[in-house]
């Protein structure tokens, strides 16, 4: 007779399932979406540490943050760069610290460690937004801060701008409805305005955010009312300083539009600079799709994220050798607007399909943050151990020479002309070389003349345009091997060394 067949109620047998996918399921079982979230708090932590080592080592008194700090110190008051008024915030801490010690290293470690913060917080702010709702958007803001570690400095009023949009485009994005996110934008507005001179770009294109905001709360006339505040308020901040960059900007601004020096404003300098931002500006598209599945299955290339480490330690390597220190490279300014732009289109179109549920959690997430934050941290360090050992080569210098000042030029002093010093050796060289120092008396570090005015009037033009007292300066930072005209001849009077070549 035949078989007969199965039972409706009976399913048939299950072909049994191979190793390496039951496997695959039992880690997953193991790693649930709360351990999940704690690997990327673990990543956080990696990362804040990092930027902790940059602070103690004092990297973010790279370039202007060393004459911001020699400002607060020596003449307490906070620096206004340009008339960028909200420049003084991050300041601010150093400044009250003034007020309560004048030891120089404590001071220098409370300065760094304002600055190094800010990115920091940001992130964090970030993964406090997106943690419970939507917790693999966190890579969009993960790959702007990769690529951010480019930039060397720590002051820049245009990465602060974007330091600050970040949090506040998630909140955009997954809670149009809180107070909290109205707040944060207004408070936004006023902020941009007096920051840089491109922040109406960043402040035009929330206002265009917040304008679709408020078309979308059609059924709450309380929320399209916020909104339209908020949109309103951008768009006037971001105007406002469109015409003050057109009309106002100084001398110094209006030299970057020169098509001498646009080039290498935006652009990074070196070949391992350039395949790092080539690879983050394609893995920021691959993370669209999360915006409709929540499985992760379409996260992309895994090559695209093993790739960020590996070239962070290729950047890394270039550092060390003294290749791609600069400022900034400004590209990275549209570069933030486009990941913002992506994460808020995520962030909406998820809370729009199922508003409430938590979305684009990810079952994949960890993994490419875990990149992100190996990038980030392989940089920082690398960028803190260059400075370090700049650092540590200035101090030797000034230490090891015999006269009371030393000449500052293109070939001089001879001990920074090592590849590895090139990072320190720039405009604020004579500023850095008080700021770090031994306990020991030291001649100064002067540019052009500087030396052979300071004998004959006792200011130290540190640069062109910050001349202070020689003995202010051994009162806020140390005793000095004095070279004014009254001591010329006596024992123990030294002569400066150095010729600029």
């Amino acid at each position: 007779m035949p078989a007969e067949p199965y039972p409706q109620t009976v399913a048939p047998p299950a072909a049994p399932r191979h190793p390496r996918v039951a496997g695959s399921d039992r880690l997953r079982r193991l790693l649930p979406g709360g351990c999940r979230r704690q690997m990327v708090e673990l990543g956080l932590l990696f990362i804040a540490c990092a930027y902790g080592v940059g602070a103690a080592v004092g990297l973010p008194l790279y370039g202007d943050g060393a004459y911001y700090f020699f400002r607060i110190v020596v003449d307490g008051t906070p620096d206004i760069p340009n008339f960028r008024y909200a420049a003084v915030l991050p300041q601010l801490p150093t400044l009250a610290a003034t007020w309560l010690s004048t030891d120089i290293n404590l001071l220098r470690h409370c300065f760094s460690m304002s600055y190094a913060a800010l990115p920091v917080l940001s992130l964090l702010g970030c993964w406090m937004v997106a943690r419970r709702r939507a917790p693999a958007l966190i890579l969009f803001p993960a790959l702007f801060f990769t690529l951010n570690q480019i930039n060397f400095s720590a002051v820049s009023e245009l990465l602060l701008c974007l330091y600050l949009a970040w949090p506040y485009v998630l909140l955009a994005g997954l809670y149009p409805r809180h107070p909290a996110t109205w707040c944060y934008g207004a408070a936004l507005a006023p902020l941009l305005l007096l920051l840089h001179p491109l922040a109406f770009g960043l402040a035009l294109f929330l206002a265009a955010a917040a304008v679709s905001a408020a078309r979308s709360a059609d059924d709450a006339p309380r929320v399209q009312r916020a909104w339209s505040v908020i949109a309103a308020g951008l768009a006037v901040s971001g105007m406002l300083r469109l015409a003050w960059t057109l009309i106002g900007s100084n001398s110094y601004e209006r030299s970057f539009a020169d098509a001498s020096q646009v080039g290498y404003y935006l652009l990074p300098t070196t070949p391992g600079q350039v395949a790092l931002m080539v690879a983050v500006c394609a893995a920021a598209p691959v993370l669209v799709p999360l915006r409709s599945r929540g499985t992760g299955r379409s996260m992309g290339p895994w090559l695209v994220w093993l790739l960020l480490p590996v070239l962070a330690a290729w950047v890394g390597a270039e550092i060390l050798a003294g290749d791609g220190v600069k400022l900034k490279a400004a590209l990275i300014y549209p570069f933030g607007l486009l990941f913002m732009g992506l994460a808020l289109w995520a962030a909406r179109a998820s809370t729009d399909r199922h508003p409430a549920r938590r979305h684009g959690s990810g079952r994949r997430y960890a993994r490419p943050f875990a990149a992100c934050v190996l990038a980030i941290v392989l940089l920082t360090l690398a960028k803190s151990a260059a400075w370090w050992t700049a650092t540590r080569g200035l101090i030797n210098a000034t230490a090891s020479a015999d006269g009371t000042c030393l000449v500052f030029g293109p070939q001089a002093p001879y001990d920074l002309q090592w590849p590895w010093m090139a990072i320190i050796d720039n405009w604020t060289a004579p500023i850095a070389a008080l700021v770090f120092r031994g306990p020991w008396p030291i001649p100064l570090l002067l540019p052009k003349d500087g030396c052979t005015l300071l004998r004959q009037t006792g200011t130290a033009y540190l640069t062109a345009w910050t001349g202070r007292p020689e003995s202010l300066l051994t009162t806020r930072f140390g005793p000095l091997r004095h070279a004014h005209g009254e001591c010329a001849g006596e024992p123990g009077c030294l002569e400066p060394v150095g010729h600029r070549q």
